[in-house]
């Protein structure tokens, strides 16, 4: 039910962006074209991002197309701190990706995470890194990184814990 609500209000929203298109062709009409271009390209977004998002195949932030693109970009998992499964990771390499997130650059890092009680493995992980933190992170360094229980390759690095030296 939930799930033909939003096609609804994208279906609504794509005949809205069109109706405010043919309004704005005109000098006469486009005091109205405007506001219902507006409109309709707001619940058209609004109604896709939520159905691809929510229900159509995923349950959570970081997943459907917009959570694919958070990922790439380095802003996903994030809900994974103080929920996920704490574990240390040393960073065995990083790179820039050459993307910057609100004037932040996101690193792609190299980890070797190692669970509690269990063998190390590898993982390959893009994220913000803190323009305060850029010194301290280093290959060699361990840092404190929430686990998903369902994927253990889909993590977070936690910035507030400070990077350590390995032991």
């Amino acid at each position: 039910m939930a799930r033909n609500a939003f096609l609804v209000g994208a279906a609504a929203g794509l005949v809205l962006l069109i109706g405010g298109v043919y309004g704005m062709s005109s000098l006469s009409t486009m005091s109205w074209g405007v506001p219902v271009f507006i409109i309709g390209l707001f619940l058209l977004i609004t109604g896709v991002t939520v159905f691809t998002t929510r229900l159509a195949g995923g349950q959570g932030p970081s997943t459907g197309v917009l959570g694919r693109m958070k990922d790439f970009m380095g802003t996903g998992n994030q809900e994974l701190i103080g929920s996920g499964v704490p574990c240390r990771a040393l960073i065995t390499a990083m790179r820039d990706t050459g993307t910057m997130v609100n004037d932040q650059v996101v690193v792609a890092f190299d980890l070797q995470v190692q669970p509690a009680g269990g063998a190390p493995y590898p993982v390959s992980h893009r994220q913000i890194l803190p323009r305060l933190l850029m010194g301290a992170v280093l290959p060699g360094r361990v840092v404190q990184i929430w686990a998903d229980p369902a994927n253990p390759q889909r993590l977070a690095i936690d910035w507030s814990a400070l990077p350590a030296q390995n032991t």
